[in-house]
């Protein structure tokens, strides 16, 4: 077999490196965490940006979603709001339980607590874009009888990861609104920086599906029952329940509430 000319084989093993550089440069772009000096920006929500009506949800247990474009980002803020024949602290306890968030938030693949009060996220990664990473600090407070928690990341606290990229913001709002003893009307807002340019495919996916993914995936979970809180009080929540007695106020009025039609938008 005749060999190939030496300066043949350099040709081709430099031709090799060119290629697997450009491959890098552009999984990287893609991919890529942003500086460690860069500050995280907090995107609070304003309603003055109209929002778009991606689905509707016509009965109790479907999902309605939204979104709209924020200046300078890939992904568009979300938003979604179902209303569940489920009590309000069953709801809480499933926000609440850090280890089951996995199960039921969109695209999450590992979840876990961070004493004391912290929680850990995984979100997969779909090729070329590298997974993600985020831990969250939640606050919440009881306002016209609707309760809210309010969750930012935490730069500085949980797991760091080489091979993964941390998310840059992530500011998410639950609006928790009872019509009952057993039925809650759940709307949650969202906004995620994940960090690197992303393409437009991915981030139109992240912004239509996530909302209606999240909620689903509460309302299944809560179906199932898979944890039981037949037993469970006020007392057992954490950070989504920083106002116990507020709360237990709130409980003992649900035998007052009549809500005749949960879906009119003027009664609430």
């Amino acid at each position: 077999m005749e060999a190939f000319p030496l300066n043949t084989i350099k040709e081709t093993t430099t031709l090799n490196r060119t290629i697997y550089t450009l491959f890098s440069i552009v999984v990287l772009a893609l991919t890529g965490s942003f500086s460690a000096s860069a500050q995280t920006q907090i995107t609070d929500i304003d309603d003055s940006i109209e929002w778009e009506v991606t689905s509707t949800g016509d009965d109790v247990g479907e999902v309605s979603t939204w979104r709209r474009a924020i200046p300078g980002a890939d992904v568009k803020q979300f938003r979604g709001e179902v209303i569940l024949n489920e009590p309000v602290l069953d709801i809480l306890l499933t926000i609440d339980t850090p280890e089951d968030l996995h199960k039921w938030v969109y695209f999450c693949r590992d979840s876990e607590a961070v004493p004391p009060n912290l929680s850990y996220m995984e979100y997969k990664g779909v090729w070329p874009v590298a997974a993600r990473y985020v831990t969250i600090q939640s606050k919440s407070w009881i306002e016209d009888d609707v309760i809210y928690i309010s969750s930012r990341n935490v730069d500085e606290a949980g797991p760091e990861h080489d091979n993964m990229v941390k998310i840059r913001e992530f500011s998410n709002l639950f609006e928790i609104t009872p019509l009952g003893e057993d039925m809650t009307k759940v709307r949650f807002t969202t906004f995620v920086d994940l960090a690197g340019k992303l393409p437009s495919w991915l981030a139109n996916a992240v912004s239509s599906r996530a909302p209606y993914v999240t909620l689903s995936g509460m309302r299944d979970l809560l179906e199932d029952g898979e944890r039981d809180f037949s037993d469970a009080s006020v007392d057992d929540l954490s950070s989504v329940a920083q106002d116990k007695d507020g709360l237990r106020r709130l409980l003992a009025k649900l035998d007052d509430i009549d809500d005749s039609d949960p879906l009119d938008p003027n009664d609430d």
